[in-house]
């Protein structure tokens, strides 16, 4: 892998990370009821994952990936999905472990 490649798949992860970090989201997802801040929470890292360059080629595409792709494009079955708050959380907390393990 050339290092342009990795730099940019690096700078997307921590781009998604941050995002976390703005929300104060950063491995708390499950301690309060604030689901005004996970909606908005996980609308944005559906977005960046969404918009994600080299970095989405290398995420996990059945769990991550496809889902993002789905909401984006209204899929009755996944909107419905994520409709359930705890779903949403169970996801945000996969995605951010994952870029925590992988890239943080």
């Amino acid at each position: 892998m050339n290092v342009k490649m990795k730099k940019a798949k690096n700078e997307e992860a921590e781009a998604i990370l941050n995002i976390y970090r703005f929300f104060q989201k950063d491995g708390s997802l499950y301690l309060n009821e604030d689901v005004e801040s996970l909606d908005v929470l996980f609308n944005s890292v559906v977005d960046a994952i969404n918009d994600c360059g080299p970095l989405k080629a290398q995420l996990p595409y059945t769990e991550f990936v496809h889902p993002c792709k789905q909401v984006r494009d209204g899929d009755a079955g996944w909107v419905g999905h994520f409709e359930e708050r705890d779903n949403r959380r169970f996801f945000l907390s996969d995605i951010y472990d994952y870029l925590k393990l992988i890239y943080g």
